[in-house]
């Protein structure tokens, strides 16, 4: 491998241990779905009372002095309705942590009986490999089912076999 090689490698192990070490942190003040709710009851409100003081032929002064305060009330009911919102779906979000929590307690003991189970194995595998190191160090005694009887050590001495 060259020293350009090697270079990138440990360049690319640092980039890959940065990545890990990152951690991102998203803080979200209000809620994606109800933020908006003020924005939309403001401008349908004030483009209602906008056209129909426009239709009723007002003076630009009184026009935008209607306009004005009709803007300020349908900024109280908008945040008023928001509020009624969030608050209603608090036990709704209550029951989802809780059911998220359930979840992942559930995945945490499936992930420990799986560990447990993958020990086992390994235990029965570690088990079997060192019982097959045994019998081919000759450790273990095996019967020899290739071995015939006529070999025995304990007949070697007798010469004569006529006797019996």
């Amino acid at each position: 491998m060259s020293k350009n090689d090697e270079e990138n490698s440990e360049e690319k192990k640092k980039k890959k241990k940065k990545d890990e070490e990152k951690v991102e942190t998203i803080i979200r003040v209000e809620a994606p779905k109800t933020r908006l709710i003020t924005a939309f009851v403001m401008l349908s409100g004030s483009a209602f009372v906008a056209i129909y003081t426009y239709l009723q032929h007002y003076e630009i002064g009184a026009w935008l002095t209607v306009l004005f305060f009709s803007l300020v009330i349908f900024l109280i009911i908008g945040r008023l309705l928001e509020w009624l919102i969030a608050h209603f779906n608090e036990p709704i979000k209550e029951r989802d942590r809780a059911i998220l929590a359930q979840e992942e307690a559930i995945a945490a003991r499936e992930a420990d009986e799986l560990a447990a189970l993958e020990a086992e194995q390994r235990a029965a595998e570690e088990e079997a490999a060192l019982a097959a190191e045994e019998v081919d160090e000759g450790f273990v005694q095996v019967p020899d089912e290739l071995a015939t009887f006529g070999e025995s050590d304990e007949f070697s001495n007798i010469i004569d076999t006529t006797e019996f």
